[in-house]
């Protein structure tokens, strides 16, 4: 009899508690999928270039884990404390007819087990589901292709996501078992006391509506800008700003909705309507503030991880394959012989050196090397600022040169348009990380005069960035581009020269261009050559984008979920704490539609109101979380992912009419037991 109670209860609480159900699938999936993160191909892949970030990948990993976990135990003990307080008049009647407070605790914990259970047994094989289709699509986005497939099953990851998960719900089960067994009879079979109405003053209300709506403002105009990243300090300042903003627009909003109570129009509970909406903002503010800033930092943080991973381009037509660095200072050996020799020619469409240099014959007097005084002032014209340009010491009193043949020979195998400068003329090379085309263009049609090695020399042309050596993170920031003749008399010896090199295209597809890097790697490791290729600086940019997407969508599912939960438990609560104001509505004669049509309106509005302001400044905080964590290569194209982010936008709508959905079955089943008819005691 005792068994069938506890099965009896626990698919009664299944039923009821879908929205909780579904939340505790979800944070399972979400841990098994970043734990198993070592077990994905393209991880395993990653290994072989940049096992040391991996490695530091993996143990904030596990810092993240951790934290995840405290806001998980949070969000269990916060809705298992709803289910319990739904069932408080259950528990009584049970210690009324005779039940011991032991055998009820055994019930209730074998009640949460049997739900831990079903939640671990849904949770992950459909976690295992989704690592693997996760898996297949990577490694067909970054092209390392399906045959090194191996199973991303990882036995570590599902009984560390088991023990977490369990070690949590255990927790909070026992703190609300404890709290429980303290409760007399009496309180248990009590309802709830409605809660006391707050007086109202509608000026200080309005004041602060309009102070939270201007800080939020300012945050968002700061942040949108990227005056926030500047420093610590104004980064500190915007997010203080913005989460006050939110809170006082929550404090205020009881303002607004009071004003839509008092104008209510004349249909069927308007007025009971608007009056528990307002209930709601009085009471639940800072509730509603949390989970708005919860539900805007998991809708910047998907917009951000998805748009990262669909905006990421691994097949740059203008790169170069690879450099060979160990010819310095006019050193007798030449590469290209060499390479000749080993019978690895064949393999490139183009394999020239390029030349850099500094303005060597004036090494003892180093900071009148360069004179750009005339540059940097039509620059500072064209942005007083300084938000569009960067000015690194590179351009200053030492910089470095490009010899201009070599530099137009490299752009034309790449099928750019080669450089012309005449005699007296500079051009001016930015890297794409560096760049700001508009404005360097910009200044160059001024054609500023400046002085280098002592002569006079006018820079104009075109701003350069292609790029000239395989390696992004040695690129130069900045440099000019000099003519040959300038240039060999000025570098007076001393130059770096780098053999870069372009794979013959015809060679190689799409499919197999990560199998070409390694097989050709593979070959010339066993010579004492020191290159870099484009398959390692591939791995470092690939590294970027799996930490940034990975751990910004999961982080995204668990402000999602905690976020919603909070949002439906809360209304389910205050709905049943007001169960006294609907049970005088039935006396008065309301039937189901009515009730069910005011209870959907109240959902509405609860759901709603947080929506509302999160998803009003979703995008904005996508861009600004984009200046932050974006290199400045790929922000030049923050507008281009834009349309993403609302198509992300679109589908998290979605998601959210799905949780309102769930609660406003639940609150229909809950008014439905309240039309039925009970026997007065």
């Amino acid at each position: 009899m005792f068994f069938k109670l506890v099965f009896r209860n626990s698919v009664r609480s299944h039923k009821e508690n879908a929205l909780f159900m579904g939340s505790l699938i979800i944070s399972i999936i979400a841990f098994y999928v970043v734990l198993s993160l070592s077990n994905q191909d393209v991880m395993r892949y990653l290994q072989t270039l940049e096992s040391e970030a991996l490695r530091k990948l993996f143990a904030m990993i596990i810092v993240l884990y951790g934290f995840t976990l405290f806001i998980v135990f949070a969000l269990i003990y916060f809705a298992s404390k709803y289910q319990i307080e739904r069932r408080s008049h259950e528990f009584g009647v049970y210690i009324m007819m005779g039940m011991k407070r032991m055998k009820l605790f055994l019930m209730l914990l074998l009640e949460d087990i049997s739900s831990s259970l079903i939640a671990l047994l849904i949770g992950l094989p459909v976690s295992v589901l989704i690592t693997e289709v996760i898996s297949l699509l990577t490694v067909k986005t970054v092209g390392i292709g399906f045959m090194g497939h191996q199973t991303t099953l990882s036995l570590s990851a599902a009984l560390l996501t088991a023990a977490g998960f369990t070690a949590v719900k255990f927790l909070a089960f026992l703190i609300l078992s404890f709290k429980l067994a303290r409760k007399e009879v009496g309180t248990l079979l009590t309802d709830a006391p409605d809660n006391v109405r707050k007086k109202s003053r509608p000026v200080l209300e309005a004041v602060i509506l309009l102070l939270g709506v201007a800080l939020l403002l300012l945050a968002i105009r700061t942040g949108v800008s990227g005056d926030a990243w500047e420093t610590p300090k104004t980064l500190a300042q915007t997010v203080f700003g913005g989460v006050l903003g939110v809170i006082l627009l929550f404090r205020g909003l009881r303002f607004l909705i009071g004003l839509i109570a008092g104008h209510a129009g004349s249909g069927k509970l308007q007025v009971f309507t608007f009056r528990q909406v307002e209930d709601t903002v009085i009471f639940k503010s800072g509730t509603l503030a949390i989970c708005a800033l919860l539900i805007l930092l998991a809708g910047a943080c998907l917009s951000s991880g998805v748009t990262t991973f669909v905006s990421y381009n691994m097949y740059d037509t203008t790169r170069v394959d690879y450099t060979f660095t160990n010819t310095f200072n006019g050193s007798d050996e030449d590469l290209k012989e060499k390479i000749s020799a080993i019978g690895m020619a064949d393999q490139f469409s183009y394999l020239e050196e390029l030349r850099i240099s500094h303005p060597y014959i004036m090494k003892d007097n180093y900071e009148s090397a360069f004179d750009g005084e005339e540059f940097v002032k039509v620059m500072d014209e064209l942005d007083p600022r300084g938000k569009r340009h960067f000015l690194n010491q590179a351009m200053d009193g030492f910089p470095f040169m490009i010899r201009l043949s070599d530099y137009n020979s490299l752009v034309s195998a790449m099928g750019g348009e080669p450089l012309e400068l005449k005699e007296g003329e500079l051009g001016l090379y930015r890297s794409a990380d560096f760049r700001n085309e508009e404005l360097d263009n910009q200044v160059l049609e001024r054609r500023p005069h400046v002085t280098l090695a002592g002569k006079d020399f006018v820079m104009t042309g075109t701003a350069q960035s292609y790029p000239i050596v395989t390696d992004r993170f040695i690129t130069l920031s900045g440099a000019l581009i000099v003519p040959d003749a300038d240039f060999d008399i000025m570098a007076d010896g001393y130059e770096e020269v780098y053999l870069n090199g372009i794979l013959d295209r015809t060679k190689y597809s799409r499919d197999t261009m990560v199998e070409k890097y390694t097989l050709l790697n593979e070959a010339l490791n066993r010579w004492d050559l020191d290159y870099e290729s484009y398959l390692q600086n591939m791995g470092r940019q690939l590294f970027y984008l799996v930490a940034a997407s990975y751990i910004t969508i999961y982080l995204a599912l668990i402000f999602l979920v905690v976020a919603n939960t909070i949002l439906g438990v809360q209304f389910l609560m205050g709905q049943r704490r007001t169960s006294g104001r609907y049970k005088t509505l039935i006396k008065l004669g309301a039937d189901h539609r009515t009730l069910y049509t005011s209870s959907k309106k109240q959902i509405n509005w609860y759901f709603g109101l947080p929506i509302a302001v999160a998803a009003s400044c979703v995008v904005a905080a996508t861009r600004s979380l984009f200046n932050g964590i974006l290199s400045s290569r790929t922000r030049v194209h923050i507008d281009d992912m834009i349309p993403v982010v609302l198509i992300v936008l679109a589908v998290f709508v979605l998601v959210e009419y799905l949780y309102m959905h769930i609660v406003k079955r639940s609150s229909f089943r809950f008014l439905e037991t309240l039309m039925a008819p009970k026997r007065e005691e």
